[in-house]
């Protein structure tokens, strides 16, 4: 392991104490035999907590060799990823107006076609697929009010 293990491991235990733990206590934890809304995120939090110390205690063990941290962001594919949290941001954007199908096809179709560089019809298809059935599991069983948009369901 090196360096980027135990940056990573510091940052998580940070947001697992900062973010996760400290929230779910405002929220109200309850008890565990009448949870409040803060109990499933607090134990998560604690979990990931956890996860994070070991990570950090097994990558100063086995420091030696390790990538210097200037090389962390070496030879990745920035477009992508700027690509991608610009979709993300014309998503939250369009969500709204558009509504929840024409938009959520829309990002998953251009998402397919950069991540995997699928072929038009299989991109078409995942993201006709991901959305039907996100859509059935939300809107008609779980009955979540979904954006309607101009479609109007």
């Amino acid at each position: 392991m090196d360096h980027r293990d135990r940056w990573s491991g510091l940052f998580w235990l940070a947001i697992s104490i900062v973010l996760i733990c400290v929230g779910s206590i405002r929220g109200k934890i309850g008890t565990f035999r009448y949870p409040g809304p803060g109990f499933f995120p607090f134990f998560l939090g604690v979990l990931l907590g956890l996860l994070s110390i070991i990570l950090v205690i097994t990558s100063r063990s086995n420091a030696k060799g390790a990538e210097p941290f200037r090389n962390l962001w070496k030879g990745k594919k920035w477009k992508n990823a700027m690509f991608i949290l610009i979709s993300i941001f014309a998503y939250a954007l369009l969500l709204p107006r558009m509504g929840y199908l024409i938009t959520t096809f829309g990002m998953m179709t251009l998402l397919f076609g950069l991540v995997e560089k699928q072929r038009l019809w299989v991109q078409v298809s995942g993201a006709l697929v991901t959305v039907l059935a996100t859509y059935l599991v939300f809107n008609t069983w779980l009955d979540v009010n979904l954006p309607r948009g101009i479609l109007g369901f």
